[in-house]
Order: C-alpha cells, then sequence, then structure tokens
C-alpha cells in the first residue's frame, strides 16, 4: 500500500513539474484564496478575471500607487499578461465594461467579477495594508 501511495504521489509531482501546475505559480497564493471566496471559477476564469482588474488598476492608478498595489502581489505583471492574452484584451483593459465584458464571453458573471475584486482588494490589503486595499478597491468600483 506504501508503495502504490509513493508511486501515485511520485507521478502527480512529475505531472505537475510537466503541466505546470498552479501551485508554482507566484500568484498562486492569490487563486488559492480567489477559490475560496468566488467559487465555482476555473483556473482560466480566476487568471483572468483577477489579471484584468489589477491590469484595469495599472491603467487607472499613478504609477507610484500601483507599485503599491503590485508590491503586495507577487506576479501581478505575469498575471496581468496571462489575462490580456486569455480575455483577448491584449495590453488595454479600458474600463470595469470592457473587463465584464470580456469575462462575461468566458462565463464569468458580473457579480463574479465584482466578487474577485474584493477578494483581489482584500488580499493585497494583508500583504500591503489597508492604504494598499483602499487604493485598489477606490478604481475597480
Amino acid at each position: 500500500m506504501k508503495q502504490r501511495f509513493a508511486v501515485l504521489l511520485t507521478a502527480v509531482v512529475v505531472l505537475c513539474a510537466f503541466a505546470g501546475c498552479s501551485s508554482s505559480l507566484p500568484y498562486s497564493g492569490l487563486l488559492s484564496s480567489l477559490s475560496g471566496g468566488v467559487p465555482g471559477l476555473s483556473t482560466d476564469q480566476l487568471v483572468a478575471s483577477a489579471g484584468s482588474l489589477l491590469g484595469l488598476a495599472s491603467e487607472k492608478l499613478p504609477a507610484a500607487d500601483f507599485q503599491k498595489v503590485a508590491g503586495a502581489i507577487p506576479g501581478t505583471s505575469d498575471l496581468i499578461s496571462k489575462a490580456g492574452d486569455l480575455t483577448g484584451l491584449g495590453k488595454s483593459f479600458g474600463s470595469i465594461g470592457n473587463v465584464t465584458s470580456a469575462l462575461g464571453k468566458m462565463g464569468v458573471t458580473p457579480d463574479q467579477v465584482a466578487k474577485v475584486g474584493t477578494s483581489v482588494a482584500d488580499f493585497a490589503g494583508k500583504a500591503g495594508g489597508d492604504s494598499v486595499k483602499n487604493l485598489l478597491s477606490g478604481v475597480l468600483k
């Protein structure tokens, strides 16, 4: 029995190494937090949602303020880039309406977008404090 478990565990580790399991991503902590706060979304939907909202924040906030947000969430630039690819928005997120529309095409409801926004702000606030949380919350309304 122990040998079967060891073989199975080894297989999972090898598969994760080749498939790129999300736990190895710099923003895996954020994804874990989001999956608990916004259940029912796939990993791609969570990446697209969080990354798009952070991309929007990067366009709306002064650079110095966004640096505080990015400093609180590891892998922010990679997350934004992946979101741009997944949603088709590229490098320009534009407005909350654009983001919500693009995410809607991926099956994410406006209510889920709002919940992701709140969860991302809460996550950033835990690392960066209330001022970072408020910066992000203010721009995602």
